[in-house]
């Protein structure tokens, strides 16, 4: 199991690599939801400075690709390839045919966040040349174990961080300020929490970045009471780190790494220190979908 991380800051590349056998970085001209945004030329370092660590560098492109962006998005990939990235995590299915344009499809990792939940889904992914694909964040650990043992192709799995519930393009806390003629204060802050009317005792992170509006889980998804089940089962073991910085990245990775080696999966000491609360997720939560009934 390759354990793959969001970086914060290169500089902090050498610490991490202590428990990281890769990282994760991107650009938010091409990516949304990210720990940091990178310009091309830091991501062209971060890159070298894998090669250097002799780890794995992914870039994440997780945007929904637009016709007007298709000309910029293929220099982007060609600037990078100089470099030779180990891949691209990709959320749209046509950008996957773009690396194919580009002769590159096999350094694809498709990541449509919750479609893949069967067997047959994440295997179609094949046809597709890709190196891999990302199992849906809200299956529970019997599909993800079902599903992996039956895989043609690498299979990809958040581990740990907040998961998003909620996703839009448009940039929502802009436009309640534009409504109220003010300007926003609050663009790409990274401690804003939001509290639903009907539910007053939860609160969720909320951010808005370039690639629109996101609304996370109130509780960070944890992995760390079944790692060392999933590590005989998926390939890549993801943690994403947005809202969070490096020197959270480096206890969480350290407390994986206790426990892969057989110590007890402990975390209220790391839940106190950083004020937040972990989570199964939905790893024991079937999805079940209840329709209102339609009165004519």
């Amino acid at each position: 199991m390759i354990k793959l991380v969001t970086i914060y800051d290169l500089r902090h590349m050498e610490k991490l690599s202590e428990f990281a056998d890769g990282f994760i970085g991107a650009n938010d001209q091409f990516a949304t939801r990210v720990e940091r945004s990178f310009s091309v030329l830091e991501l062209l370092d971060l890159i070298k400075e894998a090669h250097r660590l002799n780890k794995k560098i992914y870039i994440s492109i997780n945007q929904m690709m637009h016709n007007d962006q298709i000309a910029s998005f293929k220099e982007f990939i060609q600037t990078l390839e100089t470099a030779n990235p180990t891949g691209y995590i990709v959320g749209d299915i046509g950008v996957v045919y773009l690396l194919r344009e580009l002769k590159i499809e096999a350094k694809g990792v498709y990541n449509p966040e919750t479609l893949l939940t069967n067997v047959f889904d994440f295997n179609f992914n094949q046809t597709l040349g890709v190196h891999g694909a990302f199992l849906a964040k809200e299956i529970t650990l019997e599909d993800i174990l079902a599903i992996t043992k039956q895989k043609k192709l690498h299979a990809f799995m958040y581990v740990h961080g907040y998961l998003n519930m909620f996703y839009s393009k448009r940039q929502l806390i802009s436009s309640y300020f534009e409504n109220l003629d003010q300007n926003n204060p609050y663009h790409d802050k990274r401690n804003l929490k939001i509290k639903e009317e009907k539910r007053p005792d939860l609160v969720y992170p909320i951010l808005e970045d370039n690639g629109g509006t996101h609304v996370f889980r109130d509780k960070v998804f944890s992995t760390l009471n079944h790692i060392n089940l999933l590590k005989e089962h998926i390939d890549y073991a993801v943690f994403d780190m947005v809202l969070h910085d490096d020197s959270y990245t480096y206890d969480v990775l350290k407390r994986y790494a206790e426990v892969l080696e057989g110590k007890e999966p402990l975390t209220s000491d790391i839940e106190q220190k950083y004020g937040e609360t972990w989570d199964d997720g939905f790893l024991y939560k079937k999805t079940v979908y209840k329709p209102k009934k339609v009165t004519r």
